[in-house]
């Protein structure tokens, strides 16, 4: 059992993210792995316990269950971010891995000597705009060999090694998640090695993999990586074996879902756009919709009560601040934006109270408080506020954690007007909640 929430540290600042299979690919707002970690041990009753992540984005939920022993199950609308999972919970023999980067690597340098090329690059992407000349030359002939291994999982492991060594090799500005270029100073002496680059990510990758295949080893337990609306939870649950739930259910929920705003704060479909497009990944239209499809995308013609006395304090403010900055931004309802969030949350919420075990079933939300309109959003307490309604009832203080080397901004301009700046988020709140 892990100690009392209130005596230990939650900052994590000298514990690794990329151990095991968790550093496997860049992600936006990945969860930190020991959050999820010290919530299964929590509250894991044993290996019956089935843990779902309905946002599971990269998969460390999985990944940490899967090492403890738990059967888990992953929701996420991203066919990225459902590969990126299925990867890191796919244990490998790393001597398999290790043989076929040997002969990617061979037949790779034979083909650039040869002056052999491929025509398999996104018809979306402006490479010479995004990338060197080398890369331009050796991402096609990779991705050709990787796409001829015959072994579908062996292929998916580096397909996320060749997606990762896409970005590592671009112009994009690695510090940020959206899609920006790097200054032309920079670009101009940016000069990468492709195929050593595609190497060094594999070699890191094999070596994770391999305490990750010897650990899981000793668990019986699998993970399920659905691409699917966590607003709609019992169709999703459909697709999993039904030997794997508990009458249908589920009993541990750990989770951090997005933050609500993906134009001015995280894109995760932006993130994920460029690596989808190399990969040639079938769900196009699911990829290129990331963003608007999640939570808050759509806009609600028809406003419900949420039940919620702060939320509805908090829109009458930004309703009053959208008057007044409607000349100067086209953001012009960023009330109708926070609501949209808000009221889809609301619809995960009752899906969670229908598809857990219902006095045997705790939750764990990781989220930040953003600012809309200069106005803080106060998600946790909001989020406690709107779940009494579906009998999910707080389970203890809320925990707060300073955001340890995250790559987001510290500063925005949330008007996109130039030299306002405004603070964005540097502190987590973890809400633990029982059902």
């Amino acid at each position: 059992m892990m100690a009392d929430t209130e005596t230990i540290d939650w900052t994590f600042r000298d514990v690794s993210t990329s151990q095991f299979t968790h550093g496997f690919h860049q992600y936006p707002a990945r969860m930190h792995p020991e959050i999820a970690k010290r919530m299964i041990e929590k509250y894991s009753s044993g290996s019956k316990t089935v843990v779902l992540d309905p946002f599971m984005g990269s998969g460390g939920v999985l990944v940490e269950s899967m090492l403890h022993g738990n059967n888990s199950i992953g929701i996420d609308l991203n066919p990225f971010a459902v590969l990126l999972s299925k990867v890191k919970t796919t244990p490998l023999d790393p001597k398999k891995l290790e043989k076929t980067l040997e002969e990617i690597i061979d037949i790779s340098n034979t083909d650039y000597k040869n002056e052999i090329t491929y025509q398999n690059t996104p018809e979306k992407l402006d490479l010479p705009f995004w990338y060197p000349t080398d890369p331009i030359k050796k991402l096609p002939i990779l991705k050709n060999h990787i796409y001829q291994i015959k072994n579908k999982n062996i292929r998916e492991f580096f397909a996320i090694c060749f997606s990762f060594t896409t970005r590592r090799t671009s112009y994009q500005k690695n510090s940020v998640y959206k899609i920006y270029r790097m200054k032309p100073e920079k670009r101009a002496k940016f000069e990468p090695e492709t195929f050593k680059k595609f190497s060094d990510i594999c070699l890191k990758n094999i070596e994770n993999m391999n305490s990750f295949y010897k650990e899981s080893k000793k668990q019986k337990s699998k993970a399920f990586t659905i691409l699917g609306d966590s607003r709609n939870i019992g169709k999703q649950f459909s697709k999993v074996p039904s030997e794997i739930l508990d009458d249908n259910k589920a009993h541990l929920v750990v989770t951090s879902p997005p933050y609500g705003d993906h134009g001015t704060t995280v894109a995760y479909g932006q993130f994920s756009k460029h690596p989808g497009l190399w990969l040639d990944l079938k769900e196009k239209d699911e990829l290129l919709s990331v963003d608007s499809n999640g939570l808050g995308g759509r806009k609600i013609k028809d406003p419900s009560e949420l039940e919620s006395p702060l939320l509805d304090k908090l829109l009458k403010k930004i309703k009053n601040k959208d008057k007044l900055a409607t000349k100067k931004t086209n953001l012009s309802n960023r009330a109708g934006d926070v609501y949209a969030f808000f009221y889809d949350l609301d619809q995960c919420l009752e899906q969670l109270s229908l598809n857990l075990k219902k006095g045997k079933s705790n939750l764990c939300f990781v989220v930040a408080n953003r600012m809309v309109r200069r106005e803080k959003v106060p998600m946790d307490e909001i989020l406690i506020e709107i779940a009494k309604k579906w009998d999910i009832k707080q389970d203890g203080d809320i925990i707060y954690r300073t955001i340890a080397n995250k790559a987001t901004a510290t500063k925005n301009a949330p008007e996109n007007i130039s030299n306002k700046k405004g603070d964005t988020m540097n502190q987590e709140s973890i809400v633990l909640l029982k059902y």
